[in-house]
């Protein structure tokens, strides 16, 4: 069976682009094809266009997304524990970071669940804050651009 795919928006510098985030793969990837977006809003309504022509809808492309992440987060998790760096102050620098990220991540989750279990005023601030959550971890974790063919 093939892995499921969604478009999610993510910051890039002080723009936003559209990433593909494949489902339990870390990511998400860069899809350098649709452009960079002036905001973060144009991006998104861009992803969810692209996810409705999938026929995805909004909580299966966050659990797509979330996966995707979390995948990510096991990978860091992994180079946190295999780590060769020259000094004590880079391993203890780079286990901050990766600790940060794996929090950020966790809480976004914690909003995501807490979301639908909310009345209807609550859920977009509950969304809204695991946005933010997943937005700060994106930021320490470098996005890879995909290569196109020539």
């Amino acid at each position: 069976m093939e892995a499921r795919f969604a478009f999610t928006a993510q910051y890039w510098g002080h723009g936003a682009v559209v990433c593909r985030a494949v489902e339990n793969s870390p990511g998400p990837v860069v899809e350098a094809e649709f452009g960079e977006f002036k905001t973060w809003t144009q991006a998104n309504d861009f992803a969810a266009k692209l996810n409705e022509g999938l026929d995805l809808d909004p909580v299966e492309v966050r659990r797509i997304a979330t996966s995707s992440l979390l995948a990510t987060a096991c990978v860091l998790q992994e180079a946190l524990k295999a780590q060769c760096f020259r000094s004590d102050v880079e391993i203890a620098s780079r286990a901050a970071q990766l600790r940060f990220v794996l929090a950020e991540i966790s809480l976004a989750l914690n909003f995501c669940r807490s979301a639908s279990l909310l009345s209807s005023p609550a859920v977009s601030r509950a969304l809204l804050n695991a946005q933010k959550a997943l937005d700060h971890a994106a930021r320490m974790v470098p996005l890879q651009r995909t290569v196109q063919p020539s």
